[in-house]
Formats: C-alpha cells, structure tokens, sequence
C-alpha cells in the first residue's frame, strides 16, 4: 500500500515534465495532502510512539485550575498538553487528537510548499517518501513543528528576525525542537566561498565524530543541564550508539549533488541560504554521530528542506529526458528508503478503525 500511494503521486510528478501546469496544481496538491489527512486520520496503532500518545490522550482531563490538576507526562511540552487538556471538555476519542495534530502538520507543509517549492508534486513525493510515516505517524510534535519550519521558511529568507523569534518560542511550546527554527534563521546568514570550503568542513566534521571529540562535548553539556533540559541527559543514557554506513552513505550521496553544483546554484541568493541551513543541519549530524536517536532527529529536521531543495535543483534542469533521469533517481532512493516500513511491525501491515491494508 505504502509504494501504491507513492507510485500515484509519483505518476503526477513525471506528468508535469510534459504538461507543465501541474508542477504547481494546487487543486492537486490539496487533494493529495488532503488523502494524506485521510490517511493518517483513520490509522490504528501505526507508528511506534502510537500507544504512547494514545495513553496519554485517554489520560488527560479536561483543563481546569484546580490545584491537584497535572498532566499524566511531564515530557511533553506544555502547549501540545494545554491544546489536548482543552479540546477533551469536547473530545474524548484519541483518534479525534490524532487527526488534529496530523491536520495542523499538514496545513502548515502545505502553506509552505505552496509559497517555496519550485515543484509541489515533487516536493509532496519527498515528503511523503522520507518523513511523512515518521513524522506524522510516531514523533507527532516535532513533524508539526517541521510543518511549521517549512512555513517560516519566507521569512527566514526575508530577515524577520522578529516574526522567526515568535513563530520559535511558540513552537518550542509545540516541541523543543522548535528552537532550531531561530537556529536556521543565523545560519542563513552564513555564505560559503566554494566547493573546497565545503567539503573541507564535512571532513572536518567527520573527524570531530571518529576521534570522540563532538561525544565529550554533548556529554559536558547534558550533564551539565540535565534539570534543565531533562531529554537532552536521557538520549545520553540511553540511546547511545553510532551512525551506521548505510545513514551515513545516504547523507553524502544526497550531499554530493549540491556541493558539486553549489558555484552554479549559489548565484541564486534563496539557494544560497537554504543550503547554508541544510548544511550546517549535516555538519551536527556527523559531528556528534553516536548519539544516534537524538541526532538523527535533529539531522530529519535539517532534512526537511530537502522538500525545497530537491526541487530548486530539478527545475534548473530544461531537457525532458534529463528530467525522466533525475525523477527515475529520486524515485530509486525514496522507494529503497521507504521499504523500511515493511520490516517493523508498528507500520506494517497498515492498521486502521476500519481493518488492515497490505
């Protein structure tokens, strides 16, 4: 079923080599997103985290000020359990909580792509491919948070220092990870020379990896504010471990392209910045390579503008049979990468309130 969808939508993105008014449909755009909602609406005990938030959907009370009042998590971010705390004087089914959340991800990716992507279909395949099973079906917050990103991707573009900062904290209040939001907004500013600048960092980057250097920092550091960011010392703890080849292989195939291309795609200035953000997004990622879990998260956060990328760098190709090669590539890598979901039973087979789909 997962390859079904991706296939459907895959056949709108190599139509829109030919008739080029579909590259930026928004009847089809709406549709598809829309299918997705469906989708991730109706799924039963999909995704990983799926009984966590369940639970704790069935657990919260309706909001009141009592004083013996609490939330049954105190992992959670304090917005994300004030909206569910107020919605549950209406809604008590967790599946109500589950579509609200997957309703705001989506509606934010899709004011997003439709203000920066230079291709919505393709940049819809990607996103679904890549981080839609992920993101919207196991680490709820933070794929709304990443919608969020996306939206403020203009105005990180157009220097609104102020807007970033608010859209930050308020996401911060969604998912920690929302203070990358602000991260993004300076690193924008940051301007590479050339190709051998680039590639100098990444190996230098890997280095800091291999030699331990990067683990002894974000050790220090955990430690050092474990009552103040309590997440940061359980990653320690418990989800320490190494990159492996095939993570780190598709970093860097993904990463060749754009670095290659990178003197001919910078002149653009909007390139130029996303793909400092990008960048420096894969310098964390190899930096502090063995703690696996949390950075992987923090490198799929950084990720997401591949949704925007990809497509800035397709739409400078102009010979259709240059385009069905570039398409036939993205299509082998998001495929391969999407199979995972066939070997874990929280995704497969897909689960729903009305049976399962294989």
């Amino acid at each position: 079923m997962y390859h079904i969808i991706g296939l459907l939508i895959l056949f709108l993105s190599f139509l829109s080599i030919f008739k080029k008014n579909i590259e930026k449909n928004q009847l089809i755009v709406f549709i598809i997103l829309s299918f997705l909602f469906i989708l991730a609406s109706i799924r039963y005990n999909i995704g990983t985290d799926y009984p966590y938030y369940s639970l704790f959907f069935e657990s919260v009370k309706p909001l009141n000020f009592h004083p013996n009042y609490s939330f049954p998590s105190n992992y959670m971010e304090p917005m994300f359990m004030y909206v569910v705390a107020i919605f549950k004087y209406i809604f008590h089914s967790p599946i109500f909580y589950f579509s609200l959340w997957s309703f705001i991800a989506l509606f934010f990716f899709w004011l997003g792509i439709k203000k920066e992507s230079n291709n919505y279909i393709l940049s819809i395949f990607i996103l679904y491919c890549i981080f839609y099973h992920h993101y919207l079906f196991n680490t709820i917050r933070q794929g709304v948070v990443m919608g969020i990103f996306i939206y403020s991707i203009r105005d990180i573009l157009n220097r609104k220092f102020l807007k970033i900062l608010f859209i930050s904290l308020i996401s911060s209040l969604i998912h920690s990870s929302g203070f990358f939001i602000l991260v993004a907004y300076f690193m924008s500013f940051i301007q590479f020379k050339s190709r051998l600048s680039l590639i100098l960092l990444l190996i230098g980057s890997i280095l800091i990896w291999k030699s331990g250097l990067g683990e002894q920092i974000f050790t220090i550091v955990a430690l050092k504010f474990q009552h103040v960011i309590p997440n940061l010392y359980m990653y320690v703890k418990v989800f320490l471990y190494d990159h492996n080849l095939t993570q780190v292989t598709q970093r860097l195939i993904l990463l060749i392209p754009l670095i290659y291309y990178y003197p001919e795609l910078s002149t653009d200035s909007r390139f130029s910045k996303l793909f400092s953000i990008y960048f420096f997004g894969a310098l964390i990622y190899f930096s502090f390579g063995f703690f696996g879990l949390f950075i992987t998260r923090v490198n799929m956060f950084f990720r997401i503008l591949e949704i925007l990328l990809i497509p800035l760098l397709y739409n400078k190709i102009k010979n259709n049979n240059q385009k069905i090669i570039v398409q036939f590539c993205i299509m082998i890598w998001c495929f391969t990468i999407m199979t995972w979901l066939y070997y874990k039973d929280a995704y497969y087979p897909f689960k729903t309130i009305f049976g399962n789909f294989y």
